[in-house]
């Protein structure tokens, strides 16, 4: 009777090994962009509720309502926003004369990132 030894070849193990490697290092690349993602998501999210905010503050009188641009910052959790703001006068197109409107733009971004980096805009209407 021939014994034979039993156990992985050194070819199988450097196999496993190097599978193994690429696995991981998918699974890190994976969890890495996930979380930037999820950074990315709150950003945007906290400026759109900004925004919101400063909409409600012209809707609630607390701001005024003139035509032109105004510029600012603000903070919302733990991150401060730069914005700008909008206002225009606006005609509604309908078959019935309707009252000219103001409108009011709202743009905003991470004050460090600068304003070609937007994360939100909020739009509304306001009567005058």
């Amino acid at each position: 009777m021939h014994s034979r030894n039993k156990g992985f070849t050194l070819l199988e193990v450097l196999v496993a090994m190097t599978i193994l490697a690429v696995a991981l290092a998918a699974l890190v690349k994976g969890g890495s962009d996930h979380s930037r993602n999820t950074l990315y998501l709150q950003e945007r999210t906290l400026a759109h509720w900004a925004g919101q905010n400063l909409l409600t503050e012209y809707e609630a009188g607390m701001r005024p309502v003139a035509e032109g641009n105004r510029s600012g910052d603000t903070q919302m959790g733990p991150f401060r926003y730069g914005y700008r703001v909008e206002i225009s006068n606006y005609t509604p197109q309908s078959p019935i004369p309707l009252p000219s409107v103001k409108r009011v733009d709202i743009r905003l971004w991470l004050l460090e990132q600068g304003e070609q980096d937007q994360r939100a805009f909020v739009s509304g209407f306001m009567l005058p």
